[in-house]
């Protein structure tokens, strides 16, 4: 059996890991680009990557999904003064060969990595509000829920307490969607992500949230059965029993 650990969620921003099967991150070789959620349910955009011995790349996206909280409904720009590609320096290609003119799928995480606000304790019942959705699903008995219960509102409570600032997903700007390329993540500074237009819209209810939560973890999940199915058939080209085990981490 092969053990293999798939990691969702971001690490810190300015670091390539370079390019595997675990994420496509090509956020160096971004040029500039858009992204618009001016629709509810729909991005839309393009983006340009910088190839070292081609013109650029420009692709462009029809993926389902929102943005995170912080930037759902606006129009984002992003844009790199200084793109490079960092494929090894005797290949005559691109780390952006490969991917697809056109990215249609689905959102992941996409954020700005800008805060709601502080904490409160209206946040505070909103969020227990979408954890008793996520344990309905999971179907969790009472005193497990109980258990739960306060250890959440205990960690709420400090949040509140120590006036720290809520974040949606995370402090910095993280682009992620998933296509026929796979999982695809953009991690910037927010130097490189500016809000150009936003449309109104009302706050998601909990029901809601945990909806959107659902669904960009359906993509996620998607995502690793193809992986763990193309690790498993490269584990009996190698002579292996093609059992692969797959950890999340995060």
């Amino acid at each position: 059996m092969k053990l293999i650990s798939l990691t969702r969620r971001a690490h810190g921003p300015g670091i390539n890991d370079s390019h595997n099967r675990m994420a496509w991150r090509p956020y160096e070789n971004l040029m500039d680009g858009e992204l618009d959620n001016t629709v509810p349910g729909k991005v839309t955009g393009w983006m340009r990557f910088f190839r070292r011995n081609g013109s650029p790349l420009k692709v462009t996206f029809d993926l389902s999904g929102d943005f995170h909280e912080d930037i759902r409904g606006t129009l984002i720009r992003l844009s790199n003064p200084n793109p490079s590609d960092w494929d090894a320096p005797d290949s005559e290609g691109s780390h952006v060969d490969g991917l697809a003119p056109v990215q249609s799928g689905a959102v992941g995480d996409i954020t700005a990595g800008l805060p709601l606000g502080p904490w409160t304790e209206e946040l505070a019942q909103k969020l227990m509000a979408q954890n008793e959705l996520i344990w309905d699903d999971l179907g969790l008995p009472s005193d497990e829920r109980e258990t739960r219960r306060r250890e959440y509102a205990d960690r709420y409570r400090r949040h509140i307490d120590a006036g720290d600032l809520y974040y949606p997903y995370v402090a910095y700007p993280y682009v992620e969607w998933y296509s026929e390329n796979g999982r695809v993540v953009l991690e910037l500074d927010p130097s490189q992500v500016k809000i150009v237009n936003t449309t109104p819209s009302r706050s998601k209810t909990p029901a809601e949230l945990h909806h959107a939560e659902k669904k960009r973890s359906e993509a996620f999940g998607a995502f690793m059965a193809g992986l763990m199915r193309r690790f498993s058939d490269e584990n009996r080209k190698k002579g292996g029993d093609g059992n692969v085990t797959g950890i999340v981490v995060g």
